[in-house]
C-alpha cells in the first residue's frame, strides 16, 4: 500500500470512488443522483486541501480529504472502492488523516458520518457525540452520526501516531 497527496488531475477518479462507494449502501439512484455534487471532489479541492489517495501497484483504491481547522481538523472525505472493502485499507486511510492532522498539531478529527459508516468508526475509535436529522425519501428518521476522534500527539521519537479512544 502506497500513500501519496492527490493530484488535482484525479479528480473525476476520486470523485468516481466516492459515489461508487456511496452507491455500496442501499440508497435509490434518485438519492445517489441528489447528492453526486456532494461526492464530487474538484481539482481545486485537492489543490487547496489536504488530499491523500493510497495506491496498490499502481491503481487508487481510496482516499481521504481533510479540512484544517484551529484545534479540530474534519474529516471531509473518506472512501474506499467497493472493491476493496474488507482489506484494512480504510482503517490505513483513516490512520494516515490522523498522522497528518496530528503533526499539524490538531486534537482530534470530527467527522460527520454516514449512518452505515458509523461502526467502521467506532471500531478505529471515534465516539458518537450526537446525530443529525438527515432524512431521506423511505428513510424519514434517518440520522448522521457526528463523531469525533482523538488523536493523541506522536512522540517526537516515534513516526506512527496511533488511534485512541475519544473521551
Amino acid at each position: 500500500m502506497q500513500f501519496r497527496r492527490a493530484l488535482a488531475r484525479e479528480a473525476q477518479v476520486l470523485s468516481g470512488i466516492a459515489f461508487k462507494s456511496k452507491a455500496h449502501w442501499p440508497y435509490s439512484p434518485a438519492q445517489l443522483a441528489a447528492w453526486r455534487e456532494d461526492l464530487t471532489v474538484s481539482p481545486s479541492t485537492i489543490s487547496t486541501f489536504p488530499t491523500y489517495v493510497v495506491k496498490i501497484e499502481s491503481e487508487i483504491l481510496g482516499f481521504f480529504v481533510l479540512l484544517p481547522m484551529p484545534k479540530h481538523w474534519r474529516l471531509e472525505h473518506l472512501w474506499v472502492s467497493p472493491k476493496s472493502v474488507g482489506r484494512g485499507i480504510g482503517r490505513a486511510l483513516l490512520e494516515h488523516a490522523v498522522g497528518i492532522a496530528g503533526q499539524s498539531g490538531a486534537a482530534a478529527l470530527e467527522i460527520d458520518a454516514d449512518p452505515n459508516a458509523e461502526k467502521f468508526y467506532v471500531a478505529c475509535g471515534a465516539s458518537t457525540l450526537f446525530s443529525v436529522a438527515a432524512p431521506i425519501d423511505g428513510q424519514p428518521n434517518r440520522e448522521r452520526p457526528q463523531m469525533l476522534l482523538s488523536i493523541e500527539q506522536p512522540n517526537p521519537s516515534f513516526k506512527q501516531t496511533r488511534l485512541r479512544r475519544s473521551a
